[in-house]
């Protein structure tokens, strides 16, 4: 349960900024005064709104409280762990994304007590990676959480579905969380910050199978919910009836992002919406959240989780109303529109995503991505379109024009959209590339959301070529070596249908290790079918490849041809290895230098 699927990278979630309400500030001034900017401690321009509420959910700096007797919060900004001290030990809720996390919450609790420490709770399958240095010396330790299949970091069921997307969705989470961006200036860092730290989990030994369960943990009861999630599988409940406390990962100090760029897969608004509710019915005195400040009384508590579901149902409920009109997925994004009393929640403050992101997503699991309009049946190419209107518009200088005026009118939307028609056309358009950067930046400093900013940054930089932005980020070898086969079947999509219109072989590979020995691939004129099972297949293999999960990813991320790892002992091929050389060329090829995918090379 919850390994770590970026090796040694740690995402720290450093929730602390964020794109304004309206990213577009000239399509609602008329509605909200001007965006004033600010400058955070390490140089970054941001918006001053990003502050101000900050200051209302958030904790500032590192520090360790008692919020009530036997209950601890250790806020390590930006996340929160919390320890409850029983009769004879203590119980630990979360354990941060590293080692060093582990370590500086042990730190902290020896401070306090020198009970043992008796358990271990996961609230979700993000903060799961400081355990096995918290435990360190102990022995007995009880490690609860929920058995899910998902690791960390994978929200939702996009990455079940369609895992041959992983590289993309590796590539856009790295423009994202700020991975990009530099440490001082304006375009700084600010609102996620990534580092490398040691993963130090432990997995799950004693794990949460039912909705209600209970048991005794350190001298105190304890109950677990399972009903609702975030998105996460792992989503678990935390109860201590006789303290009155509740510790959960729902309540976040943002608006919930059923959708973000980097492709996570769907969080249903129901299911969130329940697992608030779940803990509000439980009427609590004490709520500790995962990254924002505890709440205190029992009427408070109500209030702001009773917006949190009204927030979650109100998305749902009016994109589907939306639907029923006849709206499609664009004008879906400003169709959905909150009341004053959510508007003004500081717990729903849009500094993650945006809310206009998730209406078009819940429409497309709702009806797929069809508005309606038989016209939108066919289109034509976005090339073609960039190309007319260009034309239509009086020409390249008048639309770049056009652009720089909404720029100059703070009308982000509009602008960037005016020239990336231009840039579509050329994207080496020197003036088109200058002013879409100039574009991107000031609507990221306009911006509360931090993924926005984030993206949009990264792209500006990238058009200034001040940094190269991954198109994609290729699996660790030692990924594809731990389940070879499952790379087998994902190397399918890269095959060229022209190119391999007259292959027809079947190309077996017997890993020497790994957790299964053989499958193989029909190549069978452009299209490949993965076949389980070679020994039950119709037809026997036209070709055999032994080798090890190593090997297979020297050959998966193009770190060497066939016939190389033939000559170096490596492979060995039964049949004719010329023929299977010939066959694994059919695939396009993963090029390191420039992170993507280029054309397979026959």
């Amino acid at each position: 349960m919850f390994p770590w699927r970026y090796g040694a990278v740690c995402l720290i979630l450093a929730l602390q900024a964020g794109v304004s309400r309206a990213a577009d500030e000239g399509k609602s001034s008329e509605r909200r005064p001007p965006v004033e900017l600010t400058k955070a401690p390490n140089g970054a321009i941001v918006n001053k709104a990003i502050f101000d509420n900050a200051d209302l959910t958030r904790h500032s700096g590192e520090t360790t409280y008692k919020l009530l007797d036997g209950v601890h919060i250790m806020a390590d900004t930006p996340y929160v762990s919390a320890f409850i001290e029983g009769t004879d030990g203590v119980i630990v809720w979360d354990t941060g994304f590293g080692k060093a996390d582990g370590a500086y919450y042990r730190s902290e609790i020896r401070k306090i007590t020198q009970k043992p420490i008796k358990a271990v709770i996961y609230s979700s399958s993000h903060a799961v990676l400081g355990t096995s240095t918290l435990i360190a010396g102990e022995t007995g330790v009880k490690i609860i959480g929920r058995e899910s299949p998902r690791a960390a970091l994978t929200v939702g069921g996009a990455e079940d579905a369609f895992a041959e997307a992983e590289p993309i969705r590796s590539a856009r989470n790295a423009e994202r969380i700020e991975m990009l961006l530099p440490r001082q200036g304006q375009d700084a860092a600010y609102g996620f910050a990534p580092a490398i730290r040691d993963n130090g989990f432990v997995s799950v030994d004693t794990p949460i199978t039912q909705d209600g369960q209970e048991m005794t943990v350190a001298g105190m009861r304890v109950q677990f919910f399972t009903r609702g999630s975030v998105g996460d599988d792992a989503t678990l409940l935390v109860w201590l009836p006789d303290k009155k406390l509740a510790l959960a990962s729902v309540l976040l100090p943002m608006m919930p992002s059923f959708y973000a760029p980097d492709g996570t897969g769907f969080r249903d608004p129901r299911r969130w919406a329940e697992a608030a509710a779940a803990i509000r019915d439980l009427a609590p005195d004490y709520l500790i959240n995962q990254y924002g400040i505890p709440l205190t009384g029992r009427e408070k508590i109500r209030r702001v989780l009773n917006d949190y579901i009204d927030f979650c149902n109100l998305v749902m409920d009016q994109t589907l109303r939306g639907i029923l009109h006849g709206k499609g997925p664009e004008d879906l994004r400003d169709f959905v529109q909150l009341p004053p009393q959510l508007l003004q929640s500081p717990w729903l403050f849009e500094s993650y995503g945006l809310l206009q992101w998730s209406p078009p997503y819940i429409m497309n699991r709702a009806l797929g991505w069809w508005d309606g309009d038989a016209a939108s049946l066919v289109k034509p190419a976005p090339m073609e379109v960039a190309e007319r209107l260009v034309s239509a518009l009086g020409g390249r200088a008048k639309v770049l024009a056009l652009a720089r005026k909404a720029g100059d009118e703070r009308q982000y939307a509009w602008a960037l959209e005016l020239v990336n028609y231009v840039y579509r056309i050329d994207p080496q358009d020197a003036a088109a590339r200058k002013l879409k950067a100039e574009l991107l930046r000031r609507s990221a400093q306009a911006s509360t959301s931090m993924l926005a900013r984030s993206i949009m940054l990264s792209q500006a930089l990238a058009l200034e070529e001040k940094i190269r932005l991954p198109r994609l980020i290729a699996p660790e070898a030692s990924e594809i070596a731990a389940d070879p086969a499952k790379f087998v079947r994902m190397y399918r999509v890269r095959i060229d249908p022209i190119k391999a219109k007259d292959a027809d072989s079947v190309v077996q590979f017997s890993f020497t290790d790994g957790r299964k020995q053989s499958v193989a691939m029909h190549i069978r004129h452009g299209v490949v079918e993965y076949i389980e099972n070679p020994a039950g297949y119709y037809r026997p293999a036209d070709l055999i490849i032994e080798l090890s999960g190593d090997a297979w990813a020297k050959l998966y991320r193009n770190e060497a041809t066939l016939s190389d790892l033939v000559k170096a002992r490596r492979v060995k091929v039964t049949g004719d290895a010329g023929r299977a050389d010939a066959q694994l060329a059919f695939f396009d090829s993963f090029e390191a230098e420039r992170n993507q995918l280029v054309p397979s090379s026959r």
